[in-house]
């Protein structure tokens, strides 16, 4: 076999499996990657209440955490995609909240100069990134109404249908009770 022979069939032994990886993405709902955690938010903006005491206070409602911040280019970059989104979901059963760790100082004058439609979340104490794990930004996690985390994801990459399957996912079996 010629090394171009050899290359091409890399290449489409490659293509077939990353159009396997997107058709199972597209096909088959996401297993949950297990419950939400228990932690709330300190302080938020643009909400009905103040502070929010623990994720599962939104049970029912599938939650979509957006999590940014005020100097990350490719977050100022993906505003108005998740604006377009908490559009699109305007009187659903979902939830938006952007999540930041910075203070009001930093972020009040941000959100004149870049609208920011949903909740503002402000942990401060990085509480709620330490519990789902967020190491890097810009990073969405979607909590279905069971709370149950259904995607960790680039907002990028965050498509209508992923809210759409969070709000129909089944709950989750429950293990059966031992005798």
């Amino acid at each position: 076999m010629e090394r171009s022979d050899a290359a091409f069939l890399l290449l489409v032994g490659a293509g077939v499996l990353l159009l396997g990886l997107l058709f199972e993405r597209c096909s088959a709902p996401p297993k949950p990657l297990g419950p939400a955690p228990e932690e709330g938010i300190g302080s938020l903006l643009q909400a009905p209440s103040q502070t929010l005491g623990s994720l599962s206070e939104l049970r029912g409602r599938a939650v979509v955490l957006e999590f940014w911040a005020t100097w990350c280019h490719t977050c100022r970059e993906t505003l108005p995609h998740m604006n377009k989104m908490r559009e699109r979901f305007a009187g659903r059963p979902v939830v938006f909240i952007s999540v930041t760790k910075e203070g009001r100082p930093q972020v009040e004058p941000h959100l004149k100069e870049n609208p920011m439609t949903g909740w503002i979340g402000l942990d401060e104490d990085g509480r709620l990134h330490r519990a789902l794990e967020i190491t890097g930004i810009p990073k969405v996690v979607i909590i279905d109404p069971q709370g149950l985390i259904r995607l960790k994801i680039s907002p990028s990459f965050l498509y209508e249908t992923d809210i759409e399957r969070a709000l129909k996912a089944e709950p989750a079996p429950r293990p059966a009770a031992s005798q």
